[in-house]
């Protein structure tokens, strides 16, 4: 890992160390690590504006074909399948914590996951997304009125909701940490927060990384799909669990879990490999996914001020 020039230094959105190191080169912008609590971030960060525009392109397959197809099974025609089950599960998990009651998704995409909490889990499905297309999709596909807007400033009660879920979002913040601090406040006491994430230390992601690094044959492909656009902080357990523990929050359990490759336009030559991998991380404990549940106190114990 090569060090950072003194002009430009960026900040760890974590523990605020300034001490963080190349980790990759995209050329248009860096990945970096922090040399003392070991989270992975983007430097620069894209504007709001950038942000906006990235993930609408995101949203619309514009910026990974691979991806493209991952929306299909998201409308009101859905079948079962992993991506679902694992929504549910998510739903089961945060039900043996919190009764249901306001549920507030922040990016949900199509809205999928609000509709299987509000029909067959019995939750008050509420959502804000920075993207108008997702917000228009969900309205059609399930009724869903999502808001559009900024999650950390939209201008919601202090402690008017009973679970907060970020399922794959947290990586596309630009401050994720205050997004943390801005759940807790929104959480009634008790309320519970449901988090998934990719995870920096899967195996997978292990393997890639070190071969990029190797500057093997082709390492640019894999560089620029291991690191899309519209992700800008890498979280491994450790580091998701001690920002929720930042931001005022009491683990109740966090693990591990694999992605669903049959949602992605992969040739075979390429699927097989990755399901053996990605079979051997979730063995070993390094599946693809950080799961997280936590909860906000009883008692009003405050987030610790710019964790």
């Amino acid at each position: 890992m090569t060090g950072l020039s003194s002009t430009a230094r960026p900040r760890c959105n974590l523990c605020a160390s300034e001490r963080v190191g190349v980790y990759h080169d995209q050329g248009y912008r860096r990945v970096v690590k922090c040399r003392d609590c070991r989270l992975v971030f983007v430097d620069p960060l894209p504007t709001p504006e950038q942000k906006a525009e990235i993930e609408r392109l995101a949203y619309e397959g514009d910026l990974l074909p691979e991806v493209a197809d991952f929306f299909r099974n998201c409308h009101r025609d859905f079948k079962d399948d992993p991506v679902i089950d694992a929504f549910r599960h998510g739903l089961r998990w945060l039900g043996t914590h919190r009764k249901p009651g306001r549920l507030l998704d922040v990016g949900p995409g199509t809205g999928i996951f609000l509709h299987l909490a509000s029909t067959e889990f019995g939750w008050q499905p509420f959502g804000i997304d920075i993207c108008q297309e997702s917000a228009d999709k969900a309205l059609a596909e399930f009724g869903i009125a999502l808001q559009v807007g900024d999650f950390d400033t939209y201008p919601w009660a202090p402690a008017s909701f009973d679970a907060v879920t970020m399922l794959d979002m947290l990586e596309h913040t630009l401050d994720p940490a205050a997004s943390l601090r801005r759940a807790w406040k929104l959480l009634k006491p008790g309320g519970v927060i449901y988090l998934a994430v990719p995870n920096q230390q899967c195996l997978m992601t292990v393997l890639l990384d070190r071969y990029i690094r190797m500057r093997g044959p082709g390492y640019r492909f894999f560089l620029e799909r291991l690191y899309v656009p519209p992700h800008v902080y890498y979280f491994n357990p450790k580091t998701l669990r001690r920002m929720l523990g930042h931001a005022g929050f009491e683990i109740l359990g966090v693990s591990t879990g694999n992605v669903y490759l049959g949602r992605y336009r992969l040739p075979l030559r390429m699927r097989v490999p990755m399901e053996i991998v990605l079979h051997a991380g979730k063995l070993a404990g390094m599946g693809a996914k950080v799961l997280a549940l936590a909860r906000k106190p009883e008692t009003h114990q405050q987030p610790l001020p710019g964790a």
